[in-house]
Parts: structure tokens; sequence; C-alpha cells
């Protein structure tokens, strides 16, 4: 664990997972000690274990806070499934977007802790996915779960969007029943280094200014937000995906640059190239 077990904070930071098999591999690497039924905990962190589906997770995510609202950040972690066979089994996803198909309601997670792994957007699912074509409601989506729009929109009425995150690995084509439980617990052993690392910036994000692009950079992303008549949400969602993309390292001067040169003539145009330059930031 590195300097995260030496590190020192004041408020515990709370992680959220639906099941046992998901929560078990974390709660051994954290060191994390059994508390009540459902719940591992040290002075660092809490982790919570909701049950299935939007509302379990949304119901236990806000009773945690209820009983402890001190937490500094909140990370829903878990598995996901994939409808195209080109997304590896095992592969880590940060969530930037969860579109909630009950409703299509859209939340942003803010994604300002630098990371390794591709950003993605989720489908959360009322029941379990298994065909394929349901993906096609929203395309940019490329993975589906069942508890991360209940986790945010709980979190959110305790923490600011850039405290709570969530990160899923694929561990399906959604056919998530014929998985064995150590399959999937060796799947998360294997990015178990991963999480603590991402951990351990969470952390360090708790003492830290919030992180900022260059000052040219940002006026570009004005620029653009202006130019282009972006939504709130949009301007928004367009500033912290390139915030992410700084922290990363990214290069993407000239993907803002060749941005500044598209003039959209209609909403239509104008959200593709929003969409676009987006995924563009994100990768």
């Amino acid at each position: 664990m590195g300097v995260l077990s030496e590190f020192k904070k004041k408020r515990p930071v709370l992680l959220v997972a639906a099941l046992p098999v998901e929560a078990r591999p974390l709660a051994s690497a954290l060191n994390l000690k059994f508390y009540s039924h459902g719940e591992y905990r040290n002075d660092k962190f809490t982790l919570i274990i909701t049950g299935v589906g939007r509302i379990a997770s949304a119901i236990s995510t806000t009773k945690a806070f209820c009983l402890n609202g001190d937490y500094e950040s909140a990370l829903n972690f878990g598995l996901c499934g994939s409808g195209d066979s080109k997304h590896e089994i095992g592969e880590m996803r940060y969530v930037n977007r969860i579109r909630e198909m009950c409703t299509g309601r859209d939340f942003f997670p803010d994604p300002l802790i630098s990371h390794q792994w591709k950003e993605s957007a989720i489908q959360c699912h009322d029941l379990p996915v298994q065909d394929r074509k349901v993906m096609n409601f929203d395309p940019l989506a490329e993975v589906v779960d069942m508890e991360s729009a209940g986790f945010f929109q709980a979190a959110a009425h305790f923490l600011p969007p850039h405290s709570i995150h969530c990160i899923k690995i694929v561990s399906d084509y959604l056919n998530v029943s014929k998985q064995s439980i150590k399959v999937i617990e060796d799947l998360i052993h294997l990015r178990i280094s991963e999480i603590s690392i991402f951990l351990e910036r969470i952390c360090r994000s708790v003492i830290i200014s919030p992180p900022k692009i260059p000052a040219n950079f940002q006026e570009s992303v004005d620029a653009i937000s202006k130019s282009w008549r972006l939504t709130k949400t949009q301007a928004h969602k367009l500033n912290r995906t390139a915030i992410g993309a700084h922290l990363r390292g990214a290069d993407f001067g000239l993907i803002i640059d060749n941005s500044e040169q598209v003039q959209p003539t209609s909403k239509t145009d104008r959200n593709i190239a929003f969409r676009n330059l987006c995924r563009e930031l994100a990768q």
C-alpha cells in the first residue's frame, strides 16, 4: 500500500460495493476490519455492501452518510458488463457519465483524480441486461451496471461531484450468470494495486487545491463553450473532461485547436461536435 498505509487524514473515504465478492478483495487489501453487517472499517476507509440494484445502492449510501456525514469522498466500485467483445474482460473503467435508463437522466462524476484507465459512460439498468440490442439506446455508454445511478444521486446530496467516483471492472459480455466467484475475485485481485494507487490519490486530493488546466487551454475551452453555445451542463462536462485529460498528461492541444475551427450550425451539429470532443479528450 506504500504511502497509503502511512497517510493520515481526519475524514474517511466511503467505499460502496454491491456484492460481497466485490468487497472482499478490497477489504483484504486495505486491511479493513469487520464492523457490522455489510460494513468494514479502518481509520481511512469505510466499506459498505449495499446489495444489488439502483434503489438498494441509493438507500445504503444515504444511510451511511446519515450515520456518519463526515466522509471526505465516496467511491462506487464493482463489476460491469459490456455488449462488445472488443472490450477485454478485466478492463478497468473510470465512469465519467451515468445514464439512468429508467428516466433517461444523465449524471456526471468529475474525473479530476489522475488515473490510467479509459473513461467511459455507463448505462444503469434496473434489471440484468442480456440482450445486446438494449445497449443501442445509448451507444456512447459502452458498459452497463445496476447500481451507479442510485449511488451517485445519493452521494450527490452530501458531496460535490468532484468528490464522487465510480470505477468498474468489465467482467462479462452480458452473461454474468456464467461467472464463478473465484473468477470474479481473481479479476479484482489483478487490479488491486491500481485501485490502491487511485485511493491514495483520493486521500491526497483532500489536502490539495482543486486542479486546473493551463490558462491558454482554459481560454480555448471557454471560447469553444461560448462559440458552440453549449448548455451549462455541457460546458461543465467539457471543462472537467479537459482537466481530467491534463491530469493524465494527455497532449490535447491539437484536439482543442482543431475543435476551435468547428462551427456547428444547428443544435444537432453542436451536440455531435460536443460528444466527439469529449470522447477525444477522454481517450
